[in-house]
């Protein structure tokens, strides 16, 4: 009689650190303040606008990095799925990819700075094709190509135009729309934490 198979080695949902939760957000710290010195270098309106808008995004990017992991940590405690593995490390990708975006604009190299945060923000919607709701059941859903397509066309919409920034093409007009859309971003972020709270 043969030998029974062994079962099947079991996913280990990621668990991130507390250490590492509490420094995903002061990480974005020192390329916020860059920013806010590229604000008022006196290097032109448009060079303001663009690092204004970067530097509301930063601050906003970093409250969401420890959110998310916070999120990936709780569900990791309910659930054992390898689309949570693959959505953490898509995030750690993403979280990383950011920083060097951000730190890159905080020295003065604003539009590339901008370029890297976009594609590494369309790369994550692109990939990780998860909603975490920890105190849902399920606590994981999947989230189709389709539903994210409005969020990918905004993205897109940004990267172009920051493509046009780069570009020299109307820049005061670029920085202004790349603005508003950095404050668009912030306030519906925190209109759905608000929402998530139950307030």
């Amino acid at each position: 009689m043969a030998d029974a198979l062994p079962p099947p080695a079991a996913t280990r949902s990621p668990q991130p650190t507390p250490a590492l939760i509490w420094l995903s957000g002061p990480l974005f710290g020192p390329a916020i303040i860059g920013l806010g010195w590229q604000v008022f270098s006196q290097q032109g309106l448009s060079h303001s606008l663009l690092a204004l808008g970067l530097l509301l995004t930063g601050m906003e990017q970093g409250r969401m990095a420890m959110v998310d992991l916070r999120q990936v940590a709780a569900v990791g405690q309910l659930v054992d799925d390898r689309r949570l593995v693959r959505f953490y490390y898509v995030l750690l990708l993403a979280i990383a990819g950011q920083l060097i975006g951000f730190y890159l604009a905080a020295v003065g190299w604003l539009g590339y700075g901008a370029g890297a945060i976009m594609i590494s923000i369309i790369g994550f919607n692109l990939a990780a094709g998860l909603q975490l709701q920890p105190e849902a059941d399920p606590p994981l859903r999947s989230v189709s190509l389709r539903e994210r397509s409005g969020v990918l066309l905004a993205d897109g919409l940004a990267l172009a135009l920051v493509g046009l920034w780069l570009a020299d093409v109307g820049r005061v007009w670029i920085g202004a729309g790349l603005l508003t859309i950095a404050l668009s971003y912030v306030a519906v972020k925190l209109v759905q934490g608000v929402r998530s709270r139950g307030y």
